[in-house]
């Protein structure tokens, strides 16, 4: 089902508050029956649409969050159900079912219809709130600010994560092309919270323009917003342990040690006792020994303290991020004395042995260094590490997917003898295409 077929706004998506009385389809939003279209259009309602592409957002990172750790490096599968071993054997393929669902209550990873209800939601939202007069609507500049940046992060998702992008009805475009979409909604989203003067959204959207960014290879531009940001920031977001809709689906899917058969993917060997110059490094934090087997019975299950609870809030945005961005900008560029200068301020607040003391790496030696920082400081948080395997997979810093060669799975099957797939990005639903 297409993009075209949403029909509503966040506000009355899948992950909203209102309850809805659809949300069948993939991206067939329906109206319930207490939830006019005439109320939604009433500025009466603006905080409500505002709160919605809030909701909608978060349950879509959740979503894509988990998905992007079940196919990157730091996992691997401890899943007896087909439909999540799909993800964590890399068998993903564009007619794939869970593509195509929303945040209703029901298991299993939904990353691409959730991002574009909540991006489409953020667009119909800001489009009504923008449209209301200004006195009508309380705080109107400081909402139009929220929907502009949640919106994007679902626009820079959809561009970091998939093969391919679908921005207009029936239009395939290159992924790159949402990244520079979302690029332009961070921008405005800036512009919004600074008129607002609303730090936390006006830092939330520096990171986030950051990323994409960097993403983009403007590293120049990469490296000043997010040397903007200030020390401590995090943006989270919020989860719950009431609906499933609000539950972090890292812990409930991928580190919930209480329930034998939501133990999904456990953490991979090569993410394990992870230290820096004989140190335990605390930044990636995995238990000694394995908390019993997956749901499969035969996977030893190791789990992590990224998600210890349905309710533990989900990172968007941080400064440890940020400063790993401007990190990798400033040796992109040539400026290693600033990377190094940054790796080494990470590694005394993670209270380890500082990096290259005698300033003798070479620029790839560095950049390698950033990308190693970042899969320690972002471990499992915001999709991050299948970002870079997939940025830097035709350069001379590749990280190989599990299956490939230099991988924990070198030779084409996992550690069960189940065969890995050809995903690397996440396939465009069939159903875009027709």
């Amino acid at each position: 089902m297409r993009i075209d077929t949403l029909r509503t706004i966040g506000a009355v998506g899948c992950a909203a508050l209102i309850t809805l009385a659809g949300c069948k389809g993939a991206l067939d939003v329906e109206l319930p029956g207490k939830v006019t279209e005439e109320a939604l259009n009433s500025p009466l309602n603006a905080s409500v649409l505002a709160n919605g592409v809030v909701l909608d957002f978060e349950c879509a990172w959740s979503n894509y969050v988990t998905a992007a750790n079940a196919l990157s490096d730091q996992l691997i599968n401890s899943s007896a159900q087909g439909v999540s071993q799909a993800w964590y054997t890399r068998q993903i393929l564009e007619n794939d079912a869970s593509l195509l669902s929303n945040c209703e209550p029901a298991a299993g990873l939904f990353p691409y219809a959730t991002l574009q209800i909540a991006r489409k939601g953020a667009e119909r939202a800001y489009t009504l709130i923008d449209g209301f007069a200004d006195a009508a609507v309380t705080n109107k500049g400081l909402l139009k600010a929220t929907v502009k940046a949640y919106g994007a992060y679902a626009t820079l998702a959809l561009g970091e994560g998939f093969c391919e992008a679908v921005l207009t009805p029936g239009q395939v475009q290159p992924a790159s092309a949402a990244l520079q979409a979302a690029e332009a909604q961070f921008t405005d989203a800036i512009t919004l919270a600074t008129a607002a003067n609303n730090t936390d959204l006006l830092n939330m959207a520096r990171v986030g323009r950051a990323r994409v960014r960097l993403d983009l290879g403007n590293f120049a531009g990469a490296r000043t917003d997010a040397a903007a940001v200030p020390a401590g920031y995090t943006k989270l977001a919020t989860r719950g342990a009431g609906e499933r809709q609000r539950w972090n689906l890292v812990f409930e899917l991928q580190n919930n040690i209480g329930s034998a058969t939501n133990r999904h993917g456990s953490v991979a060997n090569n993410y394990r006792g992870v230290t820096w110059q004989s140190v335990a490094d605390p930044r990636v934090s995995v238990s000694a020994t394995n908390n019993g087997f997956g749901s499969d019975g035969i996977t030893p299950f190791f789990s992590h303290n990224k998600a210890l609870a349905r309710g533990d809030g989900q990172a968007i945005a941080t400064y440890k991020e940020a400063q790993l961005i401007v990190a990798e900008a400033a040796a992109r560029t040539g400026d290693l004395a600033t990377a190094r200068d940054i790796i080494r301020a990470r590694h005394t607040a993670a209270g380890i042995p500082g990096y290259d003391a005698n300033n003798t790496a070479t620029q790839n030696e560095v950049i390698a260094q950033v990308i190693e920082e970042r899969s320690r400081e972002m471990f499992l948080e915001e999709g991050h590490r299948l970002n870079d395997m997939l940025r830097f997979r035709t350069t001379a810093f590749k990280i190989p997917f599990r299956g490939e060669a230099g991988s924990i799975h070198p030779n084409g099957v996992d550690h069960r003898g189940l065969v890995y797939g050809p995903t690397t990005c996440i396939p465009l639903p069939l159903a875009e295409k027709s």
